[in-house]
């Protein structure tokens, strides 16, 4: 049974991956010249002076017709070596060079357009030679110089400098005494959101100038200012100027919120998978201890399912402290944990937005359900819509952000373009992989870190090379987690912290290694140009293609191949971390009751069941040495007798313990039916198993009674009393050993005992009754004596109780 489970979520887990990562593989070099799509990427609507070329060249980039996948994978690709023709109109006041292109990589042409003496709008087509439908008319300005664009300002604060436009004569004179108007276009939204100029209109002075002042308007984004001049000589109807205005705290507050959205729909995500699988993460845990491979294997898969590797590695923490796992077993474990958590990556990477708000509706309708499997389907869904949701929000945001020009200089002091010689720059590569471990330690998840990396990428503010530092930065980053849940735990749980922060480092340095080694002829990194060949689209090009997947890609392969150089040094990183954390003297020391593993309660039921048996054996050996060694033997020991109360206080504490731990296990989660009965079955053996220890207390003060008499007890009451000891023993052994184990035989033995128990009491007390009337023996010995038998007969009830309810036990352990 363990068995096919292992094997089911393993196969879930591989078919996860497979259909995350098959719409992102296969060559990029997969090139389709068919157009279906013309568009201009930069340089369109210029405007210049006459005999002058314009400032920037036009770039147009040409798309292939796209196919979706079904997690809605490549949607747009480039026609790759499209042949593309220039049109210009009969007399063109215009010059294009060339004249025929072929689109690179990438799908980008690039022209140089240069302006005659003809004053005005003029317009030229694109026309490509696979689609001539598919034609694409750019226009450019001739006769016109206007200053003062591309400004930052807040929102509704008037521009520091004004807009300026000036105008020449076909010889090159300025042009005096123009009308020249301007309006509002454009703004971040509908309308023109309180943009305003003034005056919108001004005539041109001697030097052909004339000016406007512009207000931005209540919103942060692009605002666009026409400028139109409708006069005999002039014909210029679409120039445009571009001002950028920022409400910095909204859009700081929109940032954070959405990535608390995020933040927050990962966690009921991963905590709504972990309701519906977290009951069989301790079966697959179990089968860790096979060899490092599987380890690495389980590790991924489980992670994969409950989408996060925090949550898998403080569990982790939590069994070592607990004694179920070693420090080698627990390094292959977060191994796969590393493997499993890109799962993340690729999801966010893919295009899911309009799914957002359908899974959030219908997540809404499993929350209100009452079976947990369904509520824990309905968080799941409702933590998916809202990452989505939350990404969404992010990148729109951010998108704000990335047309101002100052944000664009920040990230330049991160660029890692690389060199020449194809190398990237150091400086930079540092300098953005302490930013992003630093983030991450903050938030205290990779998958936030990385939900901004891929945002900031998408809404163009870096590129593929300053994203690598920053995913090896958010890989170092997330171990701070287990780094904190190890701070209360015991060394080996240390240590294997230490494994995780050391394997990512590693890792890191050994990537970073590679950005200096160049790729052929190609002058890029051999990493990223071998992720470049496996997923589509040029990340390299002048228009990066799918850089988004290219990231999701890099952060997967960057993992399975660490975790696959890594793997044959497990053994040597546990000695490592040993040495560094010295083992403690006498072995390591677990701590039953892991707080950490409240978050999966099947394991914590089980440690319970562990603590309860430990509590029996204790009490049981304190009941054995007061019996047999101070009663029996009138051996009185006031030290013993003070040991044997403080060990009874400790018994008393764990109670309490066991008690508040069972408590908050109800508490933190919504219960299956089967855990639900267990815990207060749990509860009733605790209370059991305390009661024992309390009976120490009484024999002790019997003896001490006895040891005041003149008489000593009689032989047949010493034999009555061994008789009794011996099944009741074998009746505490036989529950011992049920709460250990699935025996059943155990159970029926320890019943058997009981009832033997009983029998014999009552027999003894008749007996000595008989004695008594015979007057072979004292009365004071008499009551102590059959106090005794009371006590014991007591013990025997409360091993019952414990053994009436093992089978229960049993069962939900055999389940757990």
């Amino acid at each position: 049974m363990l068995k096919n489970y292992i094997c089911r979520t393993a196969a879930f887990a591989a078919a996860l991956f497979m259909l995350l990562l098959l719409p992102g593989c296969g060559p990029s070099q997969d090139a389709n010249n068919t157009v279906s799509k013309l568009k201009v990427f930069s340089g369109g609507d210029q405007y210049t002076l006459p005999d002058s070329d314009f400032e920037h060249q036009l770039v147009i980039v040409a798309e292939a017709p796209g196919e979706k996948s079904l997690l809605g994978g490549t949607s747009v690709r480039p026609a790759v070596n499209a042949s593309l023709q220039v049109q210009l109109p009969e007399n063109s006041a215009l010059q294009v060079d060339p004249m025929s292109i072929k689109t690179d990589m990438g799908g980008a042409a690039r022209f140089k357009v240069s302006a005659k003496s003809d004053i005005g709008d003029h317009y030229f087509s694109i026309v490509p030679e696979s689609n001539p439908d598919k034609a694409l008319t750019v226009h450019f300005t001739i006769g016109a110089k206007i200053s003062g664009g591309e400004q930052e300002t807040g929102v509704n604060t008037q521009l520091a400098d004004p807009i300026s436009v000036k105008l020449v004569n076909k010889d090159g004179t300025p042009a005096a005494n123009i009308p020249v108007h301007f309006k509002v276009v454009s703004s971040p939204s509908s309308g023109t959101s309180g943009a305003t100029v003034t005056p919108s209109t001004a005539i041109t002075n001697a030097e052909g100038e004339a000016q406007t002042v512009v207000k931005s308007g209540k919103n942060s984004g692009e605002y666009h200012v026409g400028v139109e001049i409708n006069e005999e000589n002039y014909h210029i109807r679409q120039m445009q100027v571009r001002i950028l205005a920022l409400d910095a705290w909204k859009v700081v507050i929109n940032v954070l919120g959405a990535l608390a959205l995020f933040i927050f729909g990962m966690k009921l995500m991963s905590d709504g998978l972990m309701k519906i699988a977290g009951d069989r993460m301790k079966k697959i845990l179990h089968f860790f201890s096979r060899n490092g491979l599987v380890a690495v294997c389980a590790g991924a898969a489980v992670t994969a399912v409950v989408q996060s590797s925090s949550a898998t590695t403080v569990m982790v923490i939590g069994f070592i402290n607990a004694g179920l796992l070693s420090l080698t077993q627990s390094i292959g474990i977060i191994f796969g944990a590393n493997i499993g958590t890109t799962v993340t990556a690729q999801l966010i990477s893919f295009n899911l937005g309009v799914l957002a708000m359908p899974a959030i509706a219908l997540g809404m309708i499993g929350l209100f359900t009452g079976k947990r499997s369904l509520r824990g389907w309905g968080e799941s869904c409702v933590g998916f819509g809202l990452i989505f949701y939350g990404i969404g929000l992010m990148s729109a945001e951010l998108k704000v952000l990335s047309v101002l020009p100052s944000f664009q200089n920040f990230f330049q002091m991160f660029d890692c373009t690389p060199s020449a010689s194809g190398t990237m720059p150091l400086g930079p590569v540092l300098g953005a992989l302490l930013v992003s471990t630093i983030f991450t330690m903050l938030v205290q998840s990779s998958a936030a870190a990385l939900g901004i990396v891929l945002a900031l990428a998408g809404g163009g503010l870096i590129n593929f090379y300053t994203a690598m530092p920053l995913l090896l930065g958010t890989n170092i980053g997330t171990t701070i987690t287990a780094i904190l849940a190890s701070l209360g735990a015991n060394r080996p749980a240390k240590q294997a912290a230490l494994a995780h922060f050391l394997f990512n480092t590693i890792g890191a340095v050994l990537l970073i290694a590679s950005f200096y080694i160049p790729s052929g002829n190609k002058h890029i990194p051999i990493y990223l140009a071998f992720i470049n060949s496996i997923t589509p689209g040029d990340v390299f090009a002048e228009v990066p293609q799918n850089i988004e997947r290219h990231i999701a890609m890099a952060h997967t392969i960057f993992n399975v191949l660490n975790a696959l150089i890594l793997l044959p040094f497990i053994r040597p990183l546990a000695m490592l971390c040993e040495k560094i954390i010295p083992p403690r003297k006498g072995g390591p020391r677990t701590q039953l009751l892991e707080p950490h593993l409240l978050a999966t309660p099947t394991a914590a039921l089980e440690q319970v069941v562990k603590a309860i048996r430990n509590m029996v054996r204790d009490s049981w050996r304190m009941i054995d040495q007061s019996v047999n060694k101070h009663f029996v033997k009138l051996d009185i020991d006031q030290d013993a007798f003070d040991k044997l109360a403080e060990e009874e206080e400790k018994i008393d504490t764990m109670q309490a313990d066991v008690t508040e731990y069972l408590v908050k296990i109800m508490r933190k989660h919504t219960l299956t039916d089967h855990q639900s009965e267990l815990i207060p079955l749990l509860m009733h053996c605790t209370n059991d198993a305390e009661r024992i220890a309390d009976h120490t207390a009484n024999i002790i003060a019997l003896a001490e009674r006895l040891s005041k008499s003149d008489k000593k007890l009689s032989n047949a009451s010493l034999k009555a009393i061994e008789k009794v000891w011996h099944i009741l023993n074998n009746e505490a052994e036989s529950v011992i050993e049920a709460l250990g184990s699935t025996n059943e035989k155990e159970i029926r033995s320890a019943l058997k005992s009981e009832r033997k128990i009983n029998k014999l009491t009552k027999e003894f007390e008749e007996e000595n009754i008989e004695r008594l009337r015979k007057g072979s023996c004292s009365l004071a010995n008499s009551v102590i004596y059959i106090e005794l038998l009371g006590e014991l007969e007591k013990l025997g009830d409360h091993l019952s109780n414990i053994a009436e309810r093992a089978p229960e036990i049993q069962k939900h352990y055999i389940n757990l």
